[in-house]
């Protein structure tokens, strides 16, 4: 301030020249002239009795203010990356056309890192709405006791959540089986009101059949309910809970926030426990973040649920997958029961798709059989007519002579019984493997055994393969029992003159 007030001295007092001026003070022209006119626009003449800080407050006042530019709502921001193809590009281009002085590029990448950062949020994984789902066991379980039994068991508890919006779903199992695993995605879709793109399990049996780095073999049954639903099954890699890390932490706080909390109460049925643990799920998702904005809840109907795909017109129906090989009576067996396919196709290996309703059969993915399903133990065999060669004769050149000619040969007994097994079906092609399995049975038997457990069958009306087999070795072991008891004669025994005073009398 003091060089100020001596180029005011020297111009109002002295009257020197600009360059005079500047020559005195040692300074510039220009700097002499700016501080001539700003004390002309402050009105500031000679002698100055301001002090310095009036002074330079008058000369050099404060300039305006800018504008400070507005900050963008990093919450929204976060929300919006969720989203398929948003980037920090687009949302910046968006924020700079609602605010024009706003910050540039760089400082808005900053700022979001930044909030990430603080806020503890993983800048690895970015999650989109809509696009994942992944699912998984609880390594906890809730105990009840099953009426009217008593017995304690285990509930199992499945967890699947939206890592997008961190949503969750849990529900409660007596088992960790297919069906359940399967069921357990169902609601899980129900429950979130659409389906994501990709679902990501572990590499758990009912899943994976043969986990592998590069081309993971996955349950049949578990593909096509994915098919179904129209999502991607991408199984976690082998000892990479990274891959489904949100799933993973979900696990843990449905442990911590609904089975621990569930762990002094008593339950005595599954619907008791899914009904608390929804009770508990309600609660936990109402429950606000504590780094961000909203909860779980409020999360999921922003981000994720908009994303969705919608739920399909019909609920998936339960299908179970089993590889047999269609036996010589062009019958394939599932669970006990026989079903025919056409007779063409004996030997060759089929694939049976069985639901509740329907048994369908498929060789080389074409389907060449569908029956509706035999719940009846008194007829387990389902033949179509249409199936069946002439005379019910198949390649292996086996029909109901040819087994009766055998048990001729073993007696009349035998021969009786295969004729009433022959006739105790609609079609006597459904009796070959009884009759196939009564005369491999019976090679390893006498034939008076066989006659006589033969005759037993027929006398007890207990004519299958099944009851023949223990009537037999029933048989069987009675007389291998007779055999040991018998006493055979020996002429080299002593007697007891043979022995010191065996001959005296007493």
């Amino acid at each position: 301030m003091s060089k100020v007030r001596e180029i005011l001295r020297l111009k109002f007092d002295v009257g020197l020249s600009l360059r005079d001026i500047a020559a005195s003070c040692n300074c510039g022209k220009s700097t002499v002239d700016d501080v001539l006119k700003r004390a002309k626009n402050a009105n500031i003449s000679w002698p100055c009795y301001l002090n310095d800080k009036e002074l330079l407050s008058l000369i050099y006042p404060p300039s305006e203010a800018r504008n400070k530019a507005i900050e963008p709502d990093l919450d929204h921001i976060f929300n919006e990356m969720k989203k398929k193809n948003v980037t920090l590009m687009l949302l910046w281009e968006e924020y700079k056309r609602d605010n024009p002085d706003g910050l540039m590029y760089t400082q808005f990448c900053e700022r979001y890192r930044n909030f990430k950062k603080t806020n503890q949020i993983s800048m690895h994984i970015e999650h989109k709405a809509g696009e994942e789902m992944q699912v998984d066991w609880a390594g906890s379980t809730i105990p009840y006791i099953e009426l009217p039994s008593g017995k304690e068991k285990e509930a199992y508890i499945f967890v699947s959540v939206l890592p997008a919006s961190s949503y969750p779903f849990a529900y409660a199992y007596e088992d960790m089986k297919l069906p359940n695993w399967i069921d357990a995605h169902i609601r899980a879709f129900e429950y979130y009101g659409g389906v994501p793109r990709i679902t990501i399990p572990d590499n758990t049996k009912t899943a994976v059949k043969m986990p592998d780095l590069v081309d993971p073999q996955l349950n049949k049954s578990y593909t096509e309910m994915a098919a179904h639903y129209g999502t991607t099954l991408i199984p976690a890699r082998p000892k990479k809970p990274k891959d489904k890390a949100a799933d993973e932490n979900m696990v843990g706080n449905i442990s911590r926030r609904i089975i621990a909390a569930l762990r002094n109460h008593q339950f005595f049925s599954l619907i008791e426990i899914n009904k608390a643990v929804r009770t508990e799920l309600n609660k936990f998702i109402n429950r606000p973040f504590q780094k961000i904005e909203g909860n779980r809840l409020s999360a999921f109907e922003a981000i994720d649920k908009p994303a969705l795909k919608p739920l399909p017109a019909a609920r998936y129906e339960y299908a179970d997958w089993k590889e047999v090989k269609v036996a010589f009576n062009y019958h394939v067996e599932y669970e006990g029961f026989y079903y025919s396919v056409h007779y063409t196709n004996i030997g060759k290996i089929a694939a049976i798709r069985a639901t509740n309703s329907t048994i369908e059969i498929f060789i080389d993915n074409v389907r060449i059989a569908a029956h509706q399903r035999n719940f009846n133990t008194y007829k387990r065999y389902t033949t179509l007519p249409e199936h069946m060669p002439e005379s019910h004769k198949a390649v292996t050149g086996w029909n109901s002579a040819r087994y009766l000619a055998w048990a001729e040969k073993i007696g009349p007994q035998t021969k009786q019984l295969i004729a009433s097994i022959l006739e105790s079906r609609e079609y006597p092609v459904q009796t070959y493997r009884a009759c196939m399995g009564i005369m491999r049975l019976s090679s390893q038997y006498p034939s008076e055994t066989v006659e006589a457990a033969s005759r037993e069958a027929l006398e007890k009306r207990t004519c299958s393969y099944k009851y023949f087999s223990i009537i037999l070795r029933q048989i069987s072991s009675k007389e291998a029992s007779s055999e040991g008891e018998k006493v055979v004669p020996n002429s080299n025994l002593r007697g007891a003159k043979s022995y010191a005073g065996g001959g005296l009398n007493a």
